[in-house]
């Protein structure tokens, strides 16, 4: 064999297996999906439509394999004459496996709530959760925050985290986050007009500003964290994740996400970081720890939706009240 052929195999061979290699050294990515405003995200469309709702979702994590904790608003479920078939809705959600939180009875903010009020609303959430996870032999882990509000001080947080690990409680932070029910509220009125055309642009639009919030926190947690960390992504329970979840899922795939529990996803050190972060925004916790390190971040660079689904969005919900 010519020594020019020989080299030419070698070269081959040395660049094949530093391909193969650089394939294995690209860090595997990992997510907990979890999952708001249980048993209905939005406004409330009536029992049909939320079970069709919350069925579709589980079929997808179902089928995806994916293990969510969705989190829960009891308030919503007492609708005279419908409370039970609301309540089984969550009971569908134990069935297929999945994990509930507690979300308070009333969507309350931290922020404009005093502290004692907010505990009673809290308690008051988790009474039929409670009991619900108690006949699948589990119990309420996690705590999620209305708006990611903690509190409008050091404070009034402090004294709520006291409470809630008194109850059992671990606060379920957010890493990432989509903006969906903006989407889903379009899509809704997308659907009730029957505007297939409409729903598909917008999920479009959804999944585009996905991956647009993707580049943006990645981008932070490496800032921040100093390597890609396992991120925990909020969504809500609402029509367009129900007919688009799977969507979403690929795409995170496509990013090489693996899909891990709440539980594993908050075993990376990342969730130890200082957070001193206290006041009236609801915000990241990359933001938060961002924050607590004097870390410098171009905060103006987070991508907003498009524009056209801001204004669809602005004129469904009218002029602020």
């Amino acid at each position: 064999m010519q020594r020019g052929t020989i080299l030419g195999i070698l070269s081959l061979t040395l660049l094949l297996g530093s391909l193969a290699l650089g394939q294995e050294a690209r860090p595997e990515r990992q997510i907990a999906i979890t999952i708001d405003d249980l048993p209905f995200g939005g406004p409330d469309l009536g029992l049909s439509r939320i079970r069709a709702e919350n069925e579709a979702i589980l079929a997808t994590l179902r089928k995806e394999g994916v293990s969510a904790t969705g989190f829960v608003n009891e308030g919503k479920l007492y609708v005279p004459g419908e409370i039970d078939a609301r309540a089984a809705l969550l009971d569908k959600w134990l069935e297929a496996g999945q994990e509930l939180g507690n979300h308070t009875f009333s969507h309350l903010s931290l922020r404009d709530t005093p502290v004692p009020a907010f505990e009673e609303d809290l308690v008051r959430g988790e009474t039929v959760t409670r009991w619900l996870a108690g006949r699948h032999g589990g119990k309420l882990r996690y705590f999620r925050h209305p708006f990611l509000h903690t509190g409008p001080s050091l404070e009034a947080r402090q004294d709520f985290e006291r409470f809630l690990a008194a109850r059992g409680y671990t606060v379920a932070p957010v890493t990432i986050e989509n903006s969906d029910y903006i989407f889903s509220r379009v899509y809704n009125e997308m659907k009730t007009k029957g505007d297939a055309a409409g729903m598909r642009r917008t999920a479009d639009a959804y999944l585009g500003f996905t991956a647009a919030q993707l580049d943006f926190w990645e981008g932070v947690a490496q800032a921040v964290v100093g390597r890609p960390m396992r991120h925990v992504l909020l969504l809500h329970d609402n029509e367009i994740n129900a007919g688009h979840l799977g969507d979403l899922l690929a795409l995170l795939r496509r990013r090489r996400y693996r899909f891990v529990p709440l539980e594993e996803a908050l075993r990376d050190e990342a969730y130890r970081l200082p957070d001193a972060y206290a006041g009236r925004a609801g915000v990241s916790w990359l933001y938060r720890w961002a924050v607590s390190r004097g870390i410098k971040i171009d905060w103006q660079r987070e991508p907003e939706p498009p524009a056209e689904i801001q204004t669809l969005y602005g004129r469904i919900m009218g002029p602020p009240k």
